[in-house]
């Protein structure tokens, strides 16, 4: 899996975990991680739309208008955007691992994600 399409997935992912709110848990790591990897893209590559999935995660214009950017930018080989979306896919895998469905991919193609950028 190209880098561009694995840091979408697994933004989209915790895009769609955050959508399943539990008013008794207070530390969100999915979400922490999340908003550090778009304040990253914020500073580093503003350029880049990292909002853009959080109003319709599964849209496949968006995340190829992201995966674009992402390309277009060089974003999508910093080493330190991929340390933090392969971050964000772990933790989304081990908290969360059905969100994937919600943004019509499935768990196997999250972990190959993360397997494609945890390096």
């Amino acid at each position: 899996m190209d880098n561009d399409k694995a840091i979408v997935l697994a933004m989209a992912s915790a895009v769609a975990s955050s959508y399943q709110p539990n008013a008794f848990y207070t530390r969100r790591p999915v979400e922490e991680t999340y908003l550090a990897l778009r304040r990253y893209l914020a500073d580093k590559y503003p350029s880049v739309g990292g909002d853009i999935l959080d109003v319709g995660p599964a849209s496949p214009e968006r995340q190829a208008i992201l995966a674009q950017q992402l390309r277009d930018s060089g974003a999508a080989d910093d080493p330190h955007l991929l340390a933090l979306a392969a971050t964000l896919a772990n933790l989304v895998i081990r908290r969360d691992p059905i969100a994937p469905e919600s943004v019509f991919s499935n768990l196997d193609d999250l972990q190959s994600a993360y397997e494609a950028i945890k390096n």
